[in-house]
């Protein structure tokens, strides 16, 4: 693994694990990225069990079962299309007041019978029982009123962070910390 990329005169220093140093005159930046949590009360217990990142990955599970999809961004509403295969019932909730999907994703939802939207509302809490999903705690955020849904699996689609913490300082990063990049 890759510690520490530094320059030394024209050319570009990375330090791995191991000691090595490798130089060049580019290095091309692959690190990936992690994705965004709500750091609510039983997500981590439920991580690969009832809450999932990949529709496509994990969507089979739930044929013929009731899921939730966090997030009201494109991928929410093209990743909820999508579990439309297998899921009998669909539900999206985001966050803010209105979706931030395009027009286009908000009318195939709209279309779609075993599909709705919910918004303004936050989760609070992923109620676990039995090392399963019991309930998804969610509150209105217009009258603070608490609701406890029920669902089979939950898919977040509400970003990520990029894995470029040790660029900070050598490059320039945007607000989120992805590496800007030149044309």
């Amino acid at each position: 693994d890759v510690v520490s990329v530094d320059r030394d005169g024209q050319y570009l220093c990375a330090r791995t694990t191991d000691g090595s140093e490798y130089g060049a005159k580019a290095a091309l930046l692959a690190t990936g990225a992690r994705y965004r949590r709500l750091g609510i009360p039983g997500e981590d217990d439920l991580i690969g069990v009832n809450v999932h990142f990949c529709a496509t990955c994990d969507g089979a599970l739930y044929k013929g079962k009731k899921v939730l999809v966090i997030g009201g961004g494109n991928s929410g509403f093209e990743e909820g299309l999508f579990l439309t295969k297998f899921a009998t019932r669909v539900d999206i909730v985001e966050f803010s007041p209105q979706a931030k999907a395009s027009k286009i994703l908000q009318d195939k939802v709209a279309e779609k019978e075993n599909m709705s939207v919910t918004f303004n509302h936050a989760i609070k809490e992923l109620r676990v029982k039995n090392g399963k999903l019991d309930a998804v705690i969610a509150e209105d955020r217009a009258t603070g009123e608490r609701k406890e849904w029920q669902y089979d699996g939950v898919f977040m689609f509400i970003g990520f962070f990029p894995n470029s913490e040790f660029a900070k300082g050598k490059a320039d990063v945007d607000q989120w910390g992805a590496v800007l990049t030149d044309k």
